[in-house]
């Protein structure tokens, strides 16, 4: 049984109220997923991910009152984000044919029409641990996740996204060295994002960012032990650190990184 934190119903709940205030008959089905479900949200730093099914097509005035529902949230539960997708009921069915276009709000903000794929990362933790908060459950949501595609994209995302990313924070005296030696958020991120990756590509599943680190803590050499413990530490807000030096913190989250990387390629080369 999922135990959902008693702030995010009550932002659920309200952000479900105003849905259905203001725009009668649109909300079909409400769904959350992520670090909720996962148990590992945590409040100031974890975002609630949602999907909205619709049963109609909206018009550019129901877009400009979604834009003030979620802007007027984000202005209340400053502290949370909400990031989502609004699809179309009838569009769900096609899932297994191609991708769909849905509107994309993140942080407060129309971010757009994006796709949404069923071999996704969002689309596999929605099938696989998603809640039905209103509507039909998960089950209803009739689309396959090929696993195997979606861990190709993963990889496509280590060795372009991440790989980039630990480029431009090593490079000297740029802002982005600066911030991963003063930031707790760049060294979290960092590292204990490239570590969910790991987890997908050892055990083929998903899981938190805490999750990911014990997972680490478990599974990789003792020398990076001291960069996880300290990233799970940030992401707990607990004050103690594990490093009496910003820069020797910074080293190894930059050596851990690259260390995940060549791990998680060697894993799915000999997997595929």
């Amino acid at each position: 049984m999922i135990c959902i934190p008693e702030k995010v119903k009550e932002i659920v709940d309200l952000h479900i109220k105003m849905i259905e205030l203001c725009l009668p008959n649109l909300l079909e089905s409400y769904y959350i997923y992520g670090s909720v479900v996962l148990g590992e949200f945590n409040y100031g730093k974890s975002d609630i991910d949602f999907l909205a099914v619709m049963n109609r097509k909206v018009s550019e005035a129901d877009i400009k009152i979604l834009k003030k529902i979620h802007g007027d949230m984000q202005r209340k539960f400053h502290n949370t984000i909400l990031d989502g997708m609004y699809l179309l009921k009838d569009d769900i069915d096609l899932l297994n044919k191609c991708e769909i276009p849905c509107l994309r709000f993140n942080d407060g903000e129309f971010k757009g029409i994006r796709t949404f794929d069923k071999n996704s990362v969002d689309a596999f933790e929605l099938k696989q641990y998603g809640v039905s908060v209103k509507g039909q459950e998960i089950e209803s949501l009739k689309y396959t996740v090929d696993f195997d595609i979606l861990i190709k994209k993963m990889r496509d995302n280590l060795n372009t996204y991440w790989l980039n990313w630990v480029n431009a924070y090593r490079r000297f005296h740029s802002i982005k060295y600066i911030a991963l030696l003063v930031s707790p958020k760049v060294i979290e991120w960092g590292v204990l994002g490239v570590s969910r990756l790991y987890y997908t590509f050892k055990e083929k599943g998903i899981t938190s960012k805490v999750g990911a680190g014990e997972y680490a803590l478990k599974t990789v050499p003792q020398e990076w032990h001291k960069i996880i413990n300290e990233s799970m530490r940030l992401r707990k807000d607990n004050k103690k650190s594990y490093y009496n030096s910003i820069f020797d913190r910074r080293d190894d989250a930059l050596g851990y990184i690259d260390f995940i990387i060549r791990e998680s390629n060697r894993i799915f080369d000999k997997k595929m």
